[in-house]
């Protein structure tokens, strides 16, 4: 992923890392609503930054601030009324995936965007594991993890992204970070199998 991800421009390496964090946006949502916490808005104005101009380089100092603003959005079981679910998992891990998009911003790195891909990863082995109560300690349960067609599926998107930017000319940006956007926005709809 990373040698992929190093052949792309940095703007279609913040489109990708945004893409990853993208689908994941709903479920910190969910877990904003359900908790009563206002940081929803915070993180999509966050993602929203990465969106508007992935060509742009902001002040690297305005960036390092809104990271370090995020970041304390991003439950943490110690500041969690209340026990640690599922849904505050995923809300984490989609606010990580926010942070590594900014960082993709900022730096320009392809590990950083390449981090938000493992992250929307992890975050699907996490759910499919609790889900369907899988003991990966158990021979051959690990190979079901990674074949369960949620986690397929994103793998299959992140694999279309990084195709779909190696493609695409330098001089399409702006047209091919709004359709790499309007993509990751209607899959967010499914990312953890929601219809």
């Amino acid at each position: 992923m990373i040698s992929s991800l190093e052949r792309l421009p940095v703007p279609f390496r913040v489109a990708f890392a945004a893409a990853c964090a993208e689908r994941q946006m709903l479920a910190y949502r969910i877990f904003a609503m359900r908790t009563e916490r206002n940081p929803a808005n915070s993180m999509e104005i966050a993602l929203e930054t990465v969106w508007a101009d992935p060509n742009a380089t902001e002040n690297a100092t305005d960036l390092e601030r809104q990271i370090e603003a995020i970041m304390s959005q991003i439950p943490q079981e110690n500041c969690v009324e209340g026990p640690w679910t599922q849904e505050a998992t995923n809300a984490q891990n989609a606010g990580m995936a926010v942070a590594y998009a900014l960082r993709t911003k900022l730096a320009g790195d392809a590990q950083e965007a390449a981090w938000a891909a493992r992250v929307a990863y992890e975050a699907l082995d996490n759910f499919v594991i609790n889900k369907e109560s899988i003991d990966t300690n158990t021979p051959d349960n690990e190979l079901r993890v990674l074949s369960h067609p949620l986690i397929q599926a994103e793998l299959g998107r992140q694999e279309r992204d990084v195709r779909t930017l190696l493609a695409a000319n330098n001089r399409e940006i702006a047209r091919t970070v709004r359709e790499i956007r309007e993509q990751a926005r209607a899959e967010a709809a499914t990312f953890l199998g929601r219809d």
